[in-house]
């Protein structure tokens, strides 16, 4: 199933939010001048209720932009975007920065609040650039305010087994 709307362009701009690591490096310009492709094994719409669910092997590509979940739910009610969940085992992402370096992740869930302007990803939640790491059970970024909070999440997320520990690797800038 293939689909090209402004639902798919918001989750472009939920990657180039996650891309914490580098403030200074943003996700590569031309991606959105690229269509959006959405490949899935069903998808239920419902314009009433504003929901759209894509299940099934979720595929997004939009430019270097690539995303995989096993379920992508976003919610519009009034045809207004004000919330994206998507989750997987885990729900994956990558995307090339227009410094030529590579921004990937992975959790469990990731959630991304419009009207708040936060993202969630919980569950085994990865950050990279380039070499750069930063993980934790969960991470919380504003993209409102650049804040980032992590450690053990209390939500329905969470890992009951995690310690909350964060775990940071940065190397040192190549001059």
């Amino acid at each position: 199933m293939k689909a090209c709307f402004s639902y798919a362009n918001l989750l472009f701009i939920l990657i180039m939010s996650l891309t914490v690591i580098s403030p200074d490096s943003w996700a590569l310009t031309s991606d959105l001048k690229q269509p959006v492709k959405i490949d899935a094994s069903s998808v239920t719409f419902n314009k009433a209720k504003g929901y759209a669910i894509y299940e099934g092997g979720v595929s997004i590509v939009q430019g270097t932009l690539k995303i995989k979940a096993s379920k992508i739910e976003i919610f519009a009610p009034n045809n207004a975007i004000n919330k994206i969940i998507a989750t997987g085992s885990p729900v994956t992402f990558e995307q090339k920065m227009d410094d030529g370096k590579w921004a990937k992740g992975k959790a469990n869930s990731v959630r991304y609040l419009i009207k708040e302007k936060k993202i969630a990803l919980a569950g085994n939640a990865t950050l990279t650039q380039d070499k750069d790491t930063f993980s934790s059970s969960y991470i919380q970024y504003s993209t409102k305010t650049g804040e980032l909070k992590a450690g053990n999440a209390k939500g329905k997320d969470a890992n009951k087994k995690s310690t909350g520990r964060v775990r940071a690797i940065f190397y040192p800038a190549n001059n």
